[in-house]
């Protein structure tokens, strides 16, 4: 049986950036509503696409399914089709006999990185990242470098000048800015930018002497080290060895995902 609706509504709430949990009847043993693999969408808002059989369980397994979005975390529920010899199990109230497991399954939408220039680099970057699963936003003042054509991938492109750039691609706390354009003035406003919207990470390319005139003048604004350390990654990537846009991108990616997952890396940084 086809479930291109189902996984279709999958890939729409990701592509919104919001979770979802995908229902999936793993397990049966005697008399159930559905066979194995029946499933179920149930997004956010409680709506559901597909279905488990109805009825009081498909509920049960909707509001479980509510439960686990808010958790965040995957797991398998017993239901059971019957009132005797019940046990580590939920009872549904029917009385079909039978007895299913079903896999609550919790999608999250990939981390967004917020791309700050779109020249070489910052397309060698939305490539590997978008391979990597994240998704990318893309803001750069020219619209010959930001364009569609050039980020097929990108949820969201916006040119303008640099420092309405970072406004226009609405950076929140669980954004990943990178900025990769290289314009050094151009370079400080967006960063001061991306630490006023407190996004989580803040990476930027450059030399180690610009780096560090850099964090010297986000001292003298006011910021500590404990406010900066573990935030703020310039230059940005681990010690690779990179040289060409692909290498950097490589290492800029894996940068990200070990900030993401507790890796332990040899950064770049100088913060």
């Amino acid at each position: 049986m086809s479930y291109m609706k189902e996984m279709e509504a999958v890939v729409e709430e990701l592509r919104k950036a919001r979770s979802v949990a995908l229902a999936v009847l793993v397990k049966k043993r005697g008399s159930v509503p559905r066979n194995l693999g029946a499933r179920m969408v149930v997004r956010e808002d409680g709506s559901t696409i597909g279905t488990l059989g109805g009825g009081p369980f498909e509920r049960m397994v909707s509001a479980e399914a509510l439960a686990a979005l808010t958790e965040g975390e995957s797991l398998v529920k017993k239901y059971v089709f019957r009132e005797e010899g019940v046990s580590e199990a939920e009872k549904t109230g029917l009385i079909c006999g039978g007895e299913a497991e079903v896999f609550l399954d919790v999608l999250k939408p990939g981390p967004r990185v917020l791309l700050i220039g779109a020249g070489h680099l910052g397309y060698a970057i939305a490539e590997t990242a978008s391979r990597a699963g994240f998704r990318v936003a893309v803001a750069d003042s020219d619209s010959k470098l930001a364009n569609r054509e050039r980020f097929a991938a990108a949820e969201k492109i916006v040119v303008d000048d640099f420092e309405k750039c970072v406004e226009g691609l609405e950076p929140s706390e669980e954004d990943m800015v990178l900025i990769v354009s290289g314009v050094v003035e151009e370079d400080f406003k967006v960063l001061r930018k991306a630490l006023e919207a407190s996004s989580r990470y803040v990476g930027m390319l450059g030399s180690k002497n610009k780096c560090a005139e850099f964090l010297r003048r986000l001292r003298d604004m006011g910021y500590t080290e404990e406010q900066l350390r573990g935030r703020v990654y310039m230059p940005i990537g681990i010690d690779i060895g990179a040289d060409t846009p692909e290498e950097i991108a490589v290492a800029v990616v894996a940068e990200m995902i070990s900030f993401l997952k507790g890796g332990n890396v040899k950064h770049l940084t100088i913060v």
